[in-house]
């Protein structure tokens, strides 16, 4: 998006991006970027903070198939509050989707398909994973931007986030620098 453009502010606050005077590539990494038409997604690397845990920023995903008692719940809840993490066992379309939960069980969304598979070998592991609520914004904000979350996972021995065969390049990076 456009610096120039009358609604950047209110996207960067949406993002939750306002204090750090974004770069193109930030923004891009916590929105995802994403448009119909893609059939890619951008997302950030984990951050690493003084204690050695990871911590990544996510938009709850799917919003638009949860009953409006959901997005309800939603606009109720409370920065830093703790969300749960869940398997959809009925869940007819991807039988690895994920939700997060209220500690009363409220579903207020579903994990981004690109982190299934590392939450998946966290939870192998028995890896203290903590999603907590980062930003809820107004009910004017689409469904996308509405509930920006944290997930925040302590480093455990031999494990680098991003690192299965899912997530290499799909060239090498001499063959980038050659052509």
């Amino acid at each position: 998006m456009s610096r120039s453009r009358p609604d950047y502010s209110s996207f960067i606050e949406q993002l939750d991006l306002l204090n750090d005077d974004p770069s193109p590539m930030a923004i891009l990494a916590r929105s995802g970027g994403e448009r119909v038409t893609d059939t890619f997604a951008v997302f950030p690397a984990p951050e690493v903070d003084e204690e050695g845990r990871y911590n990544l920023y996510f938009f709850s995903q799917y919003l638009r198939h949860l009953p409006s008692s959901a997005i309800a719940q939603i606009e109720r809840l409370e920065v830093g509050e703790t969300l749960e993490i869940d398997r959809e066992v009925q869940n007819s379309y991807d039988d690895r989707a994920l939700i997060s939960n209220t500690e009363e069980r409220y579903i207020v969304g579903y994990f981004p398909r690109y982190l299934l598979t590392e939450i998946f070998e966290l939870l192998r592991h028995n890896v203290n994973l903590e999603v907590r609520v980062e930003r809820v914004n107004k009910p004017s904000t689409p469904l996308q931007f509405r509930l920006l979350c944290k997930m925040s996972v302590g480093a455990i021995d031999n494990f680098r986030p991003f690192s299965s065969p899912q997530y290499q390049p799909l060239i090498s990076e001499i063959a980038v620098k050659s052509a």
